[in-house]
């Protein structure tokens, strides 16, 4: 097959996309139906994204983890119903429910047969019996895929491999066109389905994930005419921004978790030093409740919001009230906690002990808001298809679970509906002929690869994305209101057609670091621009979505799903209904975000 600007061509039935958790447990689904699947990963399979900086874990309702899993001290009092209610009510009601029942009825299925590759990968995932929860990291994690991948030996790997679009024929996805990273090589993937198994979107500068969570996924769906919602829900922890080793460490959320510090002994105070707290009457929710973690983001967020003109994105865990020996014990606890997952004295890269030595000294971290998870990305249904025929997603490449907040493990997510998405894919071809590619599809698609290295003299793509983060910062934070996001949309707009000018230094194909950072931010320029229009659009506040000038959550005017599809090369939106199974939507309003929580009790 000669195809226009193609070096190379790679035929399978499914094709699937990604490197994380989502995709690989897609790939080894679909081969196990006995059909050939290739995996395409824009780094190493099973080692990139996300999926390897894991520092939590995933968890069950009692009667599965004990009946299903073999872990027979589970609490049984938590059942499926109290998963598929909790799941829906952290949403903020904004959840498909549909999507909800697949996840509680196919999540024990995925999380044995996770359990299964561990003990082959001689890996340990800790119970926890109270809570029916595994506790484990990215790398433990990473090494349970790469056994997922080695007991299904069929599936073809193309790592290093950027997908850049997707190809249609008749309406469907057909393939897709990407290049070697390496190499520099432009292939075209013929495909009967592709699954999209890419993660989400961060457009920040301040980030505790891989620098390349950049909605690739979501913006070539989008491209290809699928729908993509709830695209403003971005979920904020408080992560290090002192001293410099740490930056970008989720370590100071973990000071909050009795798990890894079990005796809480700092206060959080704001830049001028006044201390910030939680009301007591959040105090009695229960530690397992995943509401909490949006608490961190009202409170703390709204103290940072106050001051982020003179101090920016940064307040203090305040240890001057503790001694020495108080601070010896809360790092020693923690040391002792994450040697199960890490390597001794260290949390991923950072040193406990030259951590602890910095607090002793200062007696205070300096901590901000940043963004760990976002929940909109590509619309599916309970089976995992897309909008249009011959597409498939799961994980955080998805919109359908969490709705406006990830109540939910991310790690259950992305098993049961990887798992799911395989196999919907895989009885899709079953069948079906391969189409052969559109020329000039293709030859659009090259063109748009290619064009930063023809470009000359005009602007660098690592400009773009700062200059795009900048924007983010600014206007499409933790707290929004009118005024910042009015001016942040304005500002992308006019970013994005600068970035239709983007040129690399460097004209090579090979190992060009500035093209691949091109096609990237080409991706996040969309995906930011449709949580800045959804931002504007949803005058509440719900879940993750805090806007200070309107603090109330509307279920009245807002219980919908703000949807954007592409029409005649415009961003376009919708809204529709969440789908209801079984929990009737709430009517009325909340005054603000923690009442909400505080009348989940």
């Amino acid at each position: 097959m000669v195809v226009f600007g193609i070096d190379r061509v790679i035929e399978a039935d499914v094709l699937v996309i990604g490197g994380g958790g989502a995709a690989v447990t897609a790939a080894v689904a679909a081969s196990q139906q006995g059909v050939k699947v290739v995996l395409a990963a824009k780094g190493k399979a099973a080692r990139s994204g996300n999926t390897v900086m894991i520092g939590g874990g995933f968890s069950l309702d009692g009667e599965s983890a004990a009946n299903v899993c073999g872990e027979h001290g589970a609490n049984l009092t938590k059942t499926k119903d109290d998963v598929f209610r909790a799941t829906v009510i952290n949403s903020f009601y904004l959840c498909d429910q549909n999507v909800v029942e697949q996840f509680t009825q196919e999540a024990p299925a995925a999380v044995k047969q996770l359990l299964e590759w561990a003990k082959n990968a001689q890996q340990y995932f800790r119970f926890n019996a109270p809570v029916s929860s595994w506790s484990t990291a990215g790398g433990q994690l990473s090494k349970t895929l790469l056994q997922a991948l080695k007991e299904t030996p069929g599936i073809e790997k193309h790592e290093d491999t950027i997908i850049v679009d997707l190809i249609k024929s008749d309406g469907a996805v057909t393939g897709a066109v990407g290049v070697n990273a390496y190499s520099g090589e432009i292939i075209l993937f013929v495909a009967k389905a592709v699954v999209l198994g890419t993660g989400g979107y961060q457009p920040y500068s301040f980030r505790n994930t891989s620098g390349d969570v950049t909605g690739d996924g979501v913006a070539m769906a989008y491209r290809a005419g699928a729908a993509i919602a709830n695209m403003e829900f971005l979920l904020f922890l408080p992560t290090a921004v002192e001293p410099k080793n740490v930056r970008g460490s989720v370590i100071p959320m973990l000071m909050n978790m009795p798990l890894y510090f079990p005796k809480k002994i700092f206060k959080t105070t704001d830049c001028h030093g006044n201390e910030v707290a939680i009301p007591s009457e959040f105090h009695k929710i229960p530690g397992g409740n995943k509401l909490t973690r949006i608490l961190y983001s009202y409170f703390l967020g709204k103290a940072i919001y106050e001051g982020y003109d003179e101090y920016g994105n940064c307040m203090y865990y305040d240890f001057s009230n503790s001694t020495s020996q108080d601070i010896e014990e809360f790092f020693a606890a923690f040391k002792q906690n994450s040697a199960l997952w890490h390597r001794p004295g260290f949390y991923y890269r950072v040193d406990i002990d030259e951590l602890k030595r910095y607090v002793l000294q200062t007696r205070r971290l300096k901590v901000g808001l940043a963004s760990e998870y976002s929940m909109g990305g590509v619309e599916i249904d309970d089976r995992m298809n897309t909008s249009i025929p011959g597409l498939f997603a799961a994980g955080e490449v998805t919109s359908g679970l969490f709705g406006a907040f990830r109540g939910g493990d991310g790690v259950a997510e992305m098993l049961t509906q990887g798992g799911r998405a395989g196999k919907s894919a895989a009885e899709y071809v079953k069948g079906i002929g391969r189409s052969l590619p559109d020329q000039n599809a293709v030859r659009g698609i090259v063109d748009t690869i290619i064009a930063p290295l023809n470009n000359s003299g005009e602007i660098s793509p690592y400009q773009v994305r700062r200059e795009l983060e900048q924007i983010a910062d600014r206007g499409f934070n933790f707290f929004r209101n009118e005024e910042g996001l009015t001016s942040a949309l304005d500002q992308i707009r006019k970013l994005s057609q600068t970035a239709l000018r983007m040129s690399t230094v460097c004209k090579s194909r090979r190992y060009n670091l500035e093209w691949m950072a091109a096609l990237a931010v080409r991706n996040l320029m969309i995906c930011t621009e449709a949580g800045i229009r959804a931002a504007l659009l949803r005058d509440e506040s719900r879940g993750t979505h805090m806007r200070v000038d309107k603090p109330a959550v509307d279920n009245d005017r807002w219980l919908l799903k703000i949807v954007a599809t592409q029409e005649s090369g415009e961003m376009k939106f919708a809204t529709r209904a969440p789908v209801v199974t079984r929990m009737l939507l709430p009517q009325g309003k909340v005054a603000t975000i923690p009442e909400y929580i505080l009348g989940t009790l």
